[in-house]
């Protein structure tokens, strides 16, 4: 194809020279042929342009990682002439499976596709036609349309949220439910263990009156008790790009989130709450979110779902503001930097325990805090639940 448009296009000035040199008609003719021949095209690509119809459906716009949906797609000419040949680009939710397809359009004719959407990763994905390269059959005026350019023109969206699972068992340090010694306990109006009592106060319930102590006092007591403190964990999710690319950059930040996920179902599960955060820029996102009981888990895996990988690496301290009662701290990266590992040594002394999750970066030295390494695009809950 591309030898004869440049055979043609090339025999143009040669023509125009013959005809200027002989003063023969038959080239002129030839020559105008020709322009006729391109202006013909040229027109026909534009009303390929202007007059072909489509529409794009999703199956399901919201799933989990490695669930599976269908794209459908049909491009149709409603018009009473034929349109070009079309080469059109569709993208899917994973790279490697983008798709091109070929077809040309008689009058009052459609194509119907179907596409297998693969959800290898966590993200939020447009879907759908892209690019198209519309031609004649001979080659000569090739022309590429980006449909994403046009102003009303709106790929479907794929939500796609991380895969979560509670595993069965994890480090002390992530998972101590042995909450109830004297540390964790505070003084409640309502409990099974009657720690203490205080002064009768105005609309305090009969059943609550210690009535022991108020006889040998001569004055209204009210009994206290005792209810253990919930512990808080604080779970700081690092969206830094950090320099990768590609299927290894969603790799990279499908592992993280899914961590973040598993981690924060586990928590919730043992009647603890959750506050995330995230370490870079979030685009319109919320930089975080909290998690109370498990009704809130939807909402932390939506929010993972969104969370966008960009940005430089974070400096300063890190964002733990939220914690309350006895925290914890846990750091998911994927790339633990210098300037990190200075941030959580300054914070390690703010909270009962500190954990770092690291993602991938081989057996890179985190000196003495506990750590607890993940390969890049593994089952995370089942690399947690084996873990001593």
């Amino acid at each position: 194809m591309k030898v004869l448009r440049f055979l043609f296009y090339l025999l143009m000035p040669v023509l125009l020279f013959a005809g200027l040199y002989t003063g023969m008609r038959i080239w002129y003719v030839i020559l105008i042929a020709q322009i006729l021949l391109v202006l013909a095209i040229l027109g026909l690509n534009q009303w390929t342009v202007r007059t072909f119809s489509y529409t794009q459906t999703l199956d399901e716009t919201e799933a989990v990682k490695g669930s599976e949906t269908a794209l459908h797609l049909s491009i149709r000419n409603e018009k009473p002439f034929p349109l070009s040949m079309m080469q059109v680009d569709v993208e899917l939710a994973a790279p490697s499976e983008n798709r091109k397809i070929s077809f040309s359009l008689l009058p009052f004719a459609g194509k119907e596709f179907d596409f297998k959407v693969v959800m290898p990763y966590r993200g939020v994905y447009p879907v759908g036609i892209t690019t198209m390269r519309i031609t004649d059959i001979f080659g000569l005026l090739p022309m590429r349309f980006d449909m994403r350019k046009l102003h009303y023109y709106r790929q479907p969206e794929l939500t796609v949220y991380p895969r979560a699972e509670a595993p069965s068992s994890l480090y002390a340090d992530v998972a101590d439910e042995k909450l109830f010694g004297e540390r964790f306990l505070h003084n409640a109006e309502s409990g099974s263990s009657i720690s203490g009592a205080r002064a009768y106060r105005p609309g305090d319930p009969l059943k609550q009156i210690h009535w022991k102590k108020s006889a040998a006092h001569g004055e209204l007591f009210v009994k206290q008790y005792e209810q253990p403190i919930r512990e808080n964990l604080i779970l700081l999710v690092d969206n830094c790009a950090h320099g990768a690319a590609g299927e290894e950059a969603l790799t990279r930040a499908d592992t993280v989130c899914e961590a973040a996920a598993c981690i924060t179902l586990h928590c919730l599960s043992r009647n603890r709450s959750a506050i995330l955060r995230a370490l870079c820029d979030t685009r319109g996102v919320h930089s975080g979110e909290e998690a109370l009981n498990m009704t809130d888990f939807e909402k932390i895996r939506r929010w993972l779902a969104l969370l966008p990988f960009t940005g430089e690496p974070r400096k300063g301290d890190l964002p733990t503001e939220g914690s309350y009662g006895m925290s914890s701290l846990i750091l998911v990266t994927d790339d633990y930097t210098p300037e990190l590992e200075a941030a959580l040594a300054q914070a390690e002394s703010s909270f009962g325990a500190v954990t770092l999750v690291l993602v991938g970066n081989g057996e890179r030295d985190t000196g003495l805090i506990p750590t607890i390494r993940l390969p890049l695009g593994c089952d995370v809950a089942a690399e947690l639940a084996a873990l001593d």
